[in-house]
């Protein structure tokens, strides 16, 4: 069977209109700044000149893009002086993502994005404006193929075999009220705040100087301390709206994830982009006896760093993990990992390390400090232990190795505070990296890097200052699972 060629909805436009105006505006608006004193009647007509131009191209866009469904692939056409054909098998698809936004809702309208096994910087597909019963009419072909060439008995137990999950508020609010996303907020106002502030005056420093005198310390204090509160609160709410109605299905190897409040966010990973799944949990949840599941996938989808990981569980509580693993990743044998406890050499050499720095750290303000306040000095001697010695603590006390079967390894170790576990498939990885020094030699350590992909690029997995014979066993399961 073979659909007709097909256009995107009207509304899809409006997507072009965005992007290239997202795009331009950068550019655009540093030009007409620099040129507006000095003319601007021109740059006002070159300003007009250019969004008729934009929008011309995005009606001409819309008319010359089309997509039809054939039996065994989707293509796509598009381009005016250039045609582009893009044949795009089914059995080549690995990742679907649906997006769709509020104001879409009502007109049963939602962006496609397809991902194939290719390596290029982005799906291969983005479908801007479909209708939302497109993604199953795709599906439906793709089984079909996936039917055509698996055995009859696979097709029987993957049709029995569907299993899904669906987040409670109660997880939700766990979930949202023990993330650290606000601090994301945080750095970026002081991004921010790093870009402008030579645009800023020193009279008004002045000014904010004298007005902190006279309303005091403490009250200063308070102030900073709303500011933190008020990130806070938005960033809640903000992981609220993100995995509203968090829901997960496993089904004919793929995992589909559907969630969101303003956005509906409904992503589709084929079992074989799995790389690694991640056992995520920062000092509150970890207090708290809770987890955050994540998967290591391979995209094409140009995302931020924090998002390259698919959260397929946002909050667990840790004496379900081993049910959770059983049921949606069955190879996977947790219940064969067992943390060994942290040699005391291990402690040694992080926590030198950091003293090291910590000295180095206390030295350099001293130079600046010492005349000026020796209060000041002894809070960034305190702080600088601190910022040093308890992560290397943590490092230490985490960082853990083992082989779990004949397929998988798992790497434990940690970033800043959060505590990570991740389970690795030997056909995951790319490279294995022993290294060690002299000196560690002497003492029967080494440190492990683990390198496999993640989104579009690399992913390094390591740990440091282990005993050397957990490192080689490590060494020779990976050299003998892959003779």
């Amino acid at each position: 069977m073979i659909s007709k060629p097909r256009k995107l909805s009207p509304a899809a436009i409006l997507f072009f209109f965005y992007k290239d105006i997202k795009d331009l505006f950068i550019p655009v608006a540093i030009f007409a700044f620099a040129v507006f004193q000095h003319a601007k009647f021109w740059t006002i007509i070159g300003l007009i000149a250019l969004l008729v131009l934009v929008i011309t191209g995005d009606v001409i866009a819309y008319f010359m893009f089309s997509y039809q469904l054939f039996d065994n692939e989707i293509v796509v056409k598009k381009g005016l002086f250039v045609k582009k054909v893009n044949h795009i098998p089914y059995d080549r698809i690995q990742n679907v993502t649906a997006n769709q936004w509020f104001f879409l809702k009502p007109f049963k309208l939602e962006e496609l994005e397809i991902e194939t096994a290719g390596h290029s910087e982005g799906p291969e597909v983005s479908l801007v404006a479909v209708s939302v019963d497109f993604k199953n009419e795709l599906n439906q072909y793709r089984q079909k193929v996936q039917h055509q060439e698996a055995p009859a008995s696979d097709v029987k137990d993957s049709k029995s075999n569907i299993k899904s999950y669906s987040i409670t508020w109660r997880e939700l609010v766990r979930f949202s009220l023990t993330s650290p996303a606000f601090l994301s907020g945080l750095l970026v106002i002081l991004a921010i705040y790093g870009k402008v502030q030579h645009s800023i005056s020193q009279q008004m420093y002045a000014l904010a100087a004298q007005e902190f005198v006279h309303l005091g310390w403490i009250i200063v204090a308070v102030g900073m301390l709303l500011i933190v509160l008020v990130f806070y609160i938005v960033s809640v709410f903000v992981l609220i709206a993100k995995y509203y109605h968090f829901h997960l299905t496993f089904e004919n190897k793929q995992f589909e994830m559907q969630y969101g409040f303003f956005k509906t966010k409904k992503t589709s990973i084929s079992q074989s982009r799995i790389q690694a799944v991640a056992v995520k949990q920062t000092l509150l949840r970890r207090m708290l006896h809770i987890a955050t599941v994540k998967l290591v996938i391979i995209s094409n989808s140009k995302k931020e760093e924090t998002e390259k990981d698919i959260i397929v569980m946002p909050v667990i509580a840790t004496n379900k993990l081993e049910t959770f693993f059983h049921e949606f990743f069955p190879d996977i044998p947790m219940q064969s990992w067992q943390p060994t406890a942290t040699n005391a050499r291990t402690y040694y050499y992080d926590l030198r390390n950091a003293l090291i720095f910590s000295l180095i750290t206390d030295v350099l303000a001293g130079l600046f400090l010492l005349k000026i306040s020796l209060l000041w000095l002894t809070i960034v001697v305190i702080l600088s232990a601190a910022i040093w010695l308890i992560p290397a603590y943590l490092n230490a006390r985490r960082a853990d190795l083992a082989v779990i079967s004949d397929k998988y390894v798992c790497l434990q170790n940690n970033q800043i505070t959060s505590k990570n576990t991740y389970f690795v498939p030997q056909s995951s990885i790319q490279l294995l990296d022993r290294r060690q020094s002299i000196w560690l030699g002497k003492k029967g350590f080494a440190h492990l890097r683990l390198s496999c992909r993640s989104g579009i690029e690399e992913r390094i997995l390591q740990v440091k200052y282990l005993p050397q014979s957990r490192v080689d066993n490590v060494v020779s399961w990976y050299k003998k699972s892959s003779e």
